[in-house]
This record gives structure tokens, C-alpha cells and sequence, in this order.
């Protein structure tokens, strides 16, 4: 395996640990800071590494066979083997520079890589982030292949929580809440196999923090978007892939906000043509979310713990981001202990932690955001400059996670700058149910961009009063049985 910029190592320090560079910390964040690199350790510490598996050059040449299709575990969940050690130092390169590949199984008709590649936080800062890259066989168009970036949803601050650490994570979306899931997490990526028989690479980022090293900046989305555009940069290093500049970003959840964002931020990205943003239900509202700006949404009975471990993911990524917040304005003492799960553990395991441990899920907050908190949260919230390219945003009416009257919001600032946004709301579906249902439209959407098809809009004419359109009746995932 050839690596750029020097020799591997096992260290999990990088320049995001929260309490370096002479940042001034009280003492229990001290200590939540030291509890979370302990964790991070024995992870990597007591994880084996995968079987030898084929590696290559930044130019895509193959050594070998692909990976092997089982992965050892640590307590149910990955291991981190040597491939995600970035270099130390990192290689004086720019972003998107393609580090290291390992080919994995693909769907027939395709290949597939794991990737280590460069991309960088919003302050500039460069950091070593992970992926997988999934292309057709065969010959490509003469202008490369059309590109759809990937950007999953809420995955947890673990390291050992990245998609790409599945034996074989080029698979269609197998979603954890699924019988037939054995993960801890999502793996996959929705309509794939879709995706590769219309021509199109497919590339789809970890985020930084999620199998490399250092913390996770969770809905700081100029750090996100950065990933994402860095890794379609990166595919096109590897020669088999053939991947063009055109492109499209599908998001969901987490990946909905930063999908969203790059629509409105497209000079990082350069040369890269975006075509188009589809959001599936978006993390886009942060700020009137954490404001208490927006009418509840829907609730079961474990969105309340749920919704608490998302806040400590949220806080945990911006103490990372911003040196100057501080953890005990926005938590109590039990609540910066709480910090430690946001750091180690995948978000489904650490919202069954507090659902299982606590009566009251408030104790861990404190009651109010403070305004350098929101100011912060207000500037990571889309919507407030103009999209530069189509967007589309699904919603399912039954989700507990992102607040349908959040994403309306997000809708009616974003229809004022006149670019077409098609918004459907798909009555029933829920959080997890909405990459399934809405399927045949994103499927669709994208290829009508490729095609330079014209823009679908929802929003009304320009100057009026903007509002969500009806829901839709939800398409069945699948189909029914003939009598």
C-alpha cells in the first residue's frame, strides 16, 4: 500500500480534540474530554484489523483481491483497523487529495473502494476523512461519468460508527431499524444499485471523525459539506471511476442539512458542477430548533431520549468546532458527563443509554441557550442565503426525529430567493421510512437533473406568502401480493 506524507500510526490525537491549543477548559470538561479519549483507545486498541485486502496507489492500480467480507467486531460494533490511521503528519496536499484506497465487494457490474482522502473543517483546518467510492465497469461517457455524492444521516460521534467499516458497505441502504439489520448503525447507500445501472460513480463520505480520527463536528455543516465535496474530488483520482465534474448531492438527515448547505456554498467545491440538492428529511433549522421557534412535531415514546442524545451530539461537535463555548452553559454537570456517550458511542446505543438510565432526560440540559450558543446554531441553519442549484426536500409527516414544522420553516425562507424547490411531504412516513418511500422520486429527480430536464417548484410566486403543500399518500415500500 503506497501513502503519502510519512508513516501510519496508531495515535487518535488531531488538531479537533477539544482542550489542545491552550484552550481554557473548567475541570469536568477536563475530564469528559479525557473519558471520551479513553474510550476512543480501547477501541482502537482492542480491535483487530481486517484480513489483508487488496490496497492501491491514489491512482485506483489494484494490489490484490477485494476486502474480506467479514469484519471483526468490538462489542457488536467495528473495529478500526490500520487503513484509517491517516498519515502523521498529514501530507502537505490540498483537499479532496485522494490518500489511499482498498477495493471492496461491489454490486455485479461494479467496483467498489474504501478511500482515505483530504478534506478540511470550516476554519480551514485540513483533516484526513474516510469513504466508499462504487463505479460501473466499462467505458463512460466522453465528459466522465455523472457523479451522486452521498451524505448519510445521524450515525453517532463513535469512531467505529462509519458506514464505511462494514465488510461490505457498497450495498443498498440497510437500515438499522430493520429486522434484517446486523449493525449498529445504517450501512449502505439508498437506491444504489439504481444509481450504478444509470452510469453514475457514486461516492459516499464517513465525515471526519467517523472512522479517522478526532471529533466529529455534527451539523457544523461548512465542515460536513466539506467532506462531501471532497470526497466526489477524491473519486476522480481513481482512474476506473471516470467521474466527471457534474454532479448531485442526495442527503438524509444529517446529510440532508449538509446536502442543502453545499447548494448555498458551492465555491469550496470548484470545479465541481452541482445540478442539484436532494434532502431527505433535513437537519436544516437548528437554530429556531434550539431557539424554541417551532411548534412540537410528532413523538413516541423514545423521541424524548432520543432527541436529547442528538443535542449532546450537536454540543459535543461544536465544542470541537468553536473554542469559545463552553460545555457548562448549555449542559449541567450530569450533562457534560453525558458528553462522553456523544463521543464514543453510536447514536441509537447512547439514546438507549439515557433512555435506560434516566426518568427525567431534561436533567442533562440547561434550560436555555446562551446567545453565543445560538448565535453559533443560527449560522449553521440553511435557508437564509440563495440556493444556486434545484433543490428537493422530502419529509414524512410520522417523523420523530427531525420535526416536519422544522423542515417546513426551512422550505419558507428558502422559496424567497426565487430558485425552484419541490417540497413533498409524505403523509405516514417516518424518519427511518422516508429513504424508502420517497425513492422513486429522488431516483427520478436526479436523473431529470443530468438531463437538464427542467426544475420542478413548489414555491409560490415570487413576493407570496410561502406554504408546505399537502402531504401525499405514502407509496408502500413494497408490493403487494397478487390474490
Amino acid at each position: 500500500m503506497r501513502i503519502l506524507g510519512g508513516t501510519r500510526s496508531l495515535s487518535i490525537h488531531n488538531s479537533t480534540t477539544i482542550g489542545e491549543a491552550g484552550r481554557k477548559l473548567p475541570r469536568r470538561r477536563y475530564r469528559t474530554a479525557a473519558l471520551a479519549a479513553v474510550a476512543t483507545a480501547a477501541l482502537v486498541m482492542t480491535g483487530c484489523s481486517f484480513a489483508p485486502a487488496a490496497s492501491s496507489d491514489p491512482t485506483g492500480a489494484p494490489s490484490g483481491e477485494p476486502a474480506a467480507t467479514t469484519a471483526p467486531t468490538v462489542d457488536g460494533q467495528f473495529a478500526i483497523p490500520e487503513f484509517y490511521e491517516p498519515p502523521e503528519p498529514l501530507p502537505d496536499e490540498e483537499h479532496g487529495t485522494l490518500l489511499r484506497t482498498e477495493e471492496v465487494k461491489a454490486p455485479e457490474g461494479a467496483r467498489a473502494w474504501r478511500i482515505l482522502y483530504m478534506s478540511e473543517l470550516h476554519d480551514g483546518t485540513p483533516v484526513a476523512t474516510s469513504g466508499i467510492v462504487v463505479a460501473p465497469e466499462g467505458d463512460a461517457p466522453e465528459e466522465g461519468r455523472k457523479v451522486v455524492a452521498w451524505a448519510h444521516g445521524t450515525e453517532g460521534g463513535g469512531r467505529n460508527c462509519a458506514p464505511s467499516l462494514a465488510a461490505e458497505p457498497a450495498v443498498d441502504l440497510i437500515d438499522y431499524f430493520t429486522y434484517d439489520s446486523p449493525f449498529q448503525q445504517d450501512v449502505g447507500v439508498p437506491a444504489l444499485t439504481e444509481f450504478l445501472d444509470a452510469g453514475y460513480v457514486v461516492v459516499a463520505t464517513d465525515y471526519q471523525g467517523l472512522g479517522t480520527p478526532g471529533v466529529q463536528q455534527y451539523t457544523v455543516l461548512n465542515s460536513e459539506a466539506n467532506n462531501v465535496w471532497d470526497s466526489v474530488k477524491a473519486a476522480q483520482q481513481i482512474d476506473e471511476t471516470q467521474a466527471g465534474d457534474d454532479m448531485v448531492v442526495l442527503g438524509w438527515s444529517q446529510g440532508g442539512g449538509a446536502s442543502v448547505w453545499m447548494g448555498q456554498n458551492t465555491e469550496y467545491g470548484e470545479p465541481l458542477n452541482l445540478l442539484g440538492t436532494a434532502a431527505l428529511a433535513p437537519a436544516a433549522d437548528n437554530g429556531p430548533q434550539f431557539a424554541r421557534q417551532v411548534p412540537e412535531g410528532p413523538q413516541n415514546g423514545t423521541s424524548p431520549a432520543h432527541a436529547v442524545a442528538l443535542q449532546l451530539n450537536v454540543f459535543w461537535g461544536f465544542l470541537a468546532a468553536y473554542p469559545e463555548l463552553e460545555a457548562s452553559d448549555v449542559v449541567t454537570e450530569a450533562g457534560e458527563e453525558a458528553l462522553a456517550g456523544a463521543a464514543t458511542q453510536c447514536v441509537n446505543h447512547f439514546a438507549y443509554v439515557i433512555n435506560s438510565n434516566l426518568t427525567d432526560y431534561g436533567s442533562l440540559l440547561q434550560p436555555s441557550i446562551p446567545e453565543d450558543w445560538q448565535k453559533r446554531l443560527d449560522e449553521n441553519t440553511a435557508g437564509y442565503s440563495a440556493p444556486t442549484a434545484p433543490v428537493l426536500v422530502m419529509q414524512g409527516t410520522a417523523d420523530t426525529v427531525v420535526n416536519p414544522n422544522g423542515t417546513s420553516q426551512y422550505y419558507e425562507r428558502a422559496c424567497g430567493f426565487g430558485m425552484p424547490i419541490q417540497y413533498t411531504i409524505y403523509s405516514g412516513a417516518t424518519h427511518q421510512t422516508i429513504p424508502r418511500y420517497a425513492k422513486d422520486e429522488y431516483v427520478s429527480w436526479i436523473a431529470d437533473r443530468f438531463e437538464g430536464a427542467e426544475a420542478p417548484t413548489t414555491c409560490g410566486p415570487e413576493g407570496s406568502t410561502q406554504t408546505p403543500p399537502a402531504p401525499i399518500p405514502t407509496p408502500s415500500p413494497v408490493a403487494t401480493p397478487a390474490p
